[in-house]
Parts: C-alpha cells; structure tokens; sequence
C-alpha cells in the first residue's frame, strides 16, 4: 500500500496488492510488531485495507507507527455519509460553480484553495474531477506547481479505491446548481 501511495508506478489495485517482498524481509522489519497488533486487531482483509487508505491519505509517506485509529474511525464515519457531506461541502460553492475550476496567472484556483482549506473533502475533488474534468487543465496551468502535482498524485491514487456513483452525484450537484440559479446566481450547468 506504501509503494501505491508513495511511488508513481506501483498500483494495489492492479496487483491486488502482490509485492515481490519475501517473507524474510517481513520478520527482519524492527515495525512488524504493529502489523502483528494491526492483523490481531482487524480480522478481515478489507478492514486492514481500509486502514491503511485511511491513513495513507492523511499522510502518503506514512510510518504504520504514526498511523491511528482515530483517522480510520473519521474516514469509515466520512463514508458513510458522504452523498450528504457532498452537498453540505457543494452548497456554497455552486453560486460561482464556473469560477471554483478557474485559474488565473498561474494563482491556485478556488476550489484547491477550498480544499487546501479544509472546507472541501478530498473525495469531494476527485468527485468533481469525475464530473466535469478538471485535472487535465489544471495540470497543463499548473504543471509545475508542486502542491498540485502532490495533490493530483494523491487523487489519482486514492481514486483507484474509491466506488463514485457519478449520476447520483451529478443529480445532487445539478439541484444545487438549480437551486442556486433560483436565486440568480449561477452561470454554468453541467
């Protein structure tokens, strides 16, 4: 999981989690202990791997020995709820939806500011990337800008665990965007 969020050509899903690490490697490890603890704790192999997404997106470079169950509980609890942490996160963006994607003389655009923030989710973005294809555009404007290109690699790589049913969020964004354009406020329509 490390080399899927740390290097750029390792995929877990792909190889569905297959390394060509020996076992040997594992018992030489000074932190096998909390993959010991870990297997005790979590029973099946989904948990363990939620776990590590779970912690690995609060921090790609992780040591298992930072990682906490505090993140895992908030991520599982995110999950659950997320149609309406969307909509929550959306509402007061969609009055200028057009200008969330907008980049200006090379400025960060609102919608990575939201995010960088902590007023928009990372699911949120790849949600929204999902829905209108921003990512191509921002990595031609900001293809040398190291926060993007991290947060890019971040999205695409967690992207690959994540399960978006793009028309029920397209329905939720496009009543928002309705609702707002009730109000006069809004430009653009998917």
């Amino acid at each position: 999981m490390k080399a899927h969020f740390g290097k750029s050509d390792y995929d877990f899903v792909t190889y569905k989690g297959k390394t060509r690490i020996k076992r040997d490697s594992f018992y030489k490890r000074k932190d096998r202990s909390f993959f010991v603890k870990l297997a005790r704790k979590y029973k099946y192999e989904e948990e363990i791997k939620n776990y590590f997404i779970a912690n690995f997106i609060k921090d790609k470079k992780g040591y298992i020995a930072n990682f906490s169950n505090e993140n895992y509980e908030s991520w599982k609890l995110k999950r659950q709820g997320f149609f309406d942490t969307f909509e929550v996160e959306m509402k007061p963006l969609v009055d200028a939806f057009e200008d969330l994607f907008h980049i200006q003389n090379g400025q960060h655009p609102k919608l990575m500011k939201e995010f960088l923030g902590g007023r928009v989710s990372l699911e949120t973005l790849i949600i929204l990337d999902e829905l209108v294809t921003f990512g191509p555009d921002w990595n031609s404007k900001l293809e040398d800008d190291i926060i993007w290109n991290d947060l890019d690699n971040l999205m695409d790589n967690y992207e690959r665990f994540l399960t978006i049913d793009q028309e029920r969020y397209k329905i939720i964004l496009l009543k928002l965007i309705e609702e707002s354009t009730d109000n006069g406020s809004s430009r653009r329509v998917l």
